[in-house]
């Protein structure tokens, strides 16, 4: 993806941190907070990742710093954060990272249809883990580092379009409506200190992640077909449109405890055969 650069991008809008910033939707983010001013490190746990998409940035004019850390960790996380106060102070950040495994709660499965298979708990605590505590873990040293240097701040923590319920995403659903109300809840407690919380909620994603889903799987392609008829707009978000949600979080003095929905118009829960 070749973001295009802002020409009063050497300006310097301050210091901004994007989790999951090694590809896909997070690096997207990155590259576009990037060519419009902002000085930009995305942190990831795949540290060859980071640097390859700090390579291809640098090829496209756009500066990114790699950081790796572990967002479910909470000493990896204090770490990103020593090593993000040399920097300077910080002045943006998105919680990005995040994760999903389909499974419904309890299924019948096996050729009689008598085999019960329930949503393991390993995926559940994963996808927890990753798109919940990580975003408490980063959002609570990023408030504090905001407090630390006395100066404004903006959180942007990226929720989803099926916080609201989805079939066989238990875990993703509830991480994603936790993550809607830890933003509502930081905007109350933060804003007397001048720091803004903001949610972006995307729906589906037509990024690599859905494509090599739908190419591996016929199945899923054609239920994914499917349910995008029943979008509104009747097509998938691109990451860009995800990027620039997120950039108007940013500069808008007056959006906190926000949750701006990107998603076509809104999802089904479920689309039947």
């Amino acid at each position: 993806m070749n973001a295009s650069v802002n020409p009063d991008s050497g300006a310097g809008r301050g210091l901004a941190l994007v989790t999951g910033g090694s590809r896909g939707l997070g690096l997207a983010i990155a590259r576009h907070l990037a060519g419009t001013g902002w000085d930009v490190v995305i942190a990831a746990r795949d540290q060859k990742a980071l640097e390859a998409a700090a390579d291809e940035a640098a090829a496209d004019g756009l500066r990114l710093h790699p950081a790796s850390a572990d967002v479910t960790s909470e000493a990896s996380v204090a770490g990103l954060f020593e090593e993000l106060a040399g920097r300077g102070p910080l002045r943006l950040c998105v919680n990005n990272a995040g994760r999903n495994f389909n499974h419904q709660l309890v299924r019948v499965a096996g050729a009689d249809r008598r085999e019960l298979r329930a949503h393991p708990t390993d995926a559940w605590e994963r996808v927890i883990g990753l798109c919940l505590t990580g975003v408490f873990l980063v959002g609570r040293h990023a408030a504090a580092a905001m407090l630390a240097a006395g100066t404004p701040g903006v959180i942007v923590n990226i929720s989803s379009t099926v916080r609201s319920g989805s079939y066989g995403q238990s875990a993703y659903a509830a991480a994603k409506a936790g993550v809607e109300s830890l933003t509502r809840t930081w905007a109350v407690e933060l804003g007397e200190y001048g720091i803004r919380v903001v949610a972006v909620a995307p729906g589906v994603l037509d990024g690599s992640t859905l494509r090599e889903r739908s190419a591996a799987n016929p199945r899923h392609a054609a239920y994914m077909e499917r349910l995008r008829r029943q979008v509104p707009l009747q097509r998938w978000c691109e990451e860009d449109d995800i990027a620039t949600a997120v950039a108007f979080a940013a500069d808008n003095p007056s959006l906190t405890g926000n949750v701006l929905e990107v998603d076509g118009g809104g999802l089904p829960k479920r689309v039947y055969d």
